[in-house]
């Protein structure tokens, strides 16, 4: 039976949960869908699925190759939080996320997990509340499905 996208997605945001949520790490909150609402839930990282490749290899099934995205969602400003320290929380993350990325290859969920291409940020504002995103392309191969 195939692997699902859905087990590699959970077990990402199991990975990205331990490695930036609890006390003295930046995230509030890791999910694997979108979030109904933001309010009280950032710094938050959310893990979506993005597309799938299923490449056959003779005689031993096929390997898949997941594709995600990682958005992280910063509040740019506060009572008691500033601007310098959302851009400070959005750039300890991202290093966080590719260091969790890169002690995770060659482990039993995957074989390759890692970047695929630049991660973006832009300026969103939702229910009138400004936010920096970043938006990070991951690509998770299985050694087999």
């Amino acid at each position: 039976m195939a692997t699902s996208r859905e087990s590699a997605r959970d077990a990402l945001v199991t990975l990205l949960s331990a490695a930036l949520v609890g006390t003295g790490k930046p995230v509030k909150t890791v999910s694997g869908s979108k979030v109904e609402s933001l309010e009280g839930a950032t710094p938050l990282v959310v893990v979506l699925s993005r597309g799938s490749e299923r490449e056959r290899l003779t005689f031993q099934g096929d390997r898949a190759t997941f594709y995600m995205v990682i958005q992280t969602w910063v509040l740019q400003s506060a009572s008691g939080w500033t601007q310098a320290q959302a851009e400070d929380a959005i750039d300890s993350i991202e290093a966080l996320v590719a260091a969790t990325l890169e002690a995770n290859q060659g482990t039993a969920n995957w074989e390759i997990l890692a970047y695929d291409g630049q991660s973006t940020i832009l300026e969103a504002v939702v229910a009138g509340v400004p936010f920096y995103v970043e938006t990070t392309p991951i690509v998770a191969r299985l050694a087999r499905s």
